[in-house]
C-alpha cells in the first residue's frame, strides 16, 4: 500500500488533497475556537485579551 501511494501521480494527489482541505478548512474554522472557549477559563481569556 505505501508503494501504491508513493507512486501516485500528482493529479490523484492534487483531486484528494483539494476537497479535504475544501472540507477540512471550515470544520477547523468552528470546531477550534468552539473547543478553546470551552477549555479555557474565562479568567485566562481575558487576560489573554488585556494582552
Amino acid at each position: 500500500m505505501k508503494a501504491y501511494f508513493t507512486n501516485m501521480p500528482m493529479r490523484i494527489w492534487v483531486l484528494l488533497v483539494v476537497p479535504a482541505v475544501v472540507i477540512a478548512y471550515p470544520v477547523v474554522r468552528i470546531v477550534v475556537p468552539a473547543v478553546i472557549r470551552a477549555v479555557v477559563p474565562e479568567v485566562v481569556r481575558t487576560v489573554l485579551h488585556v494582552i
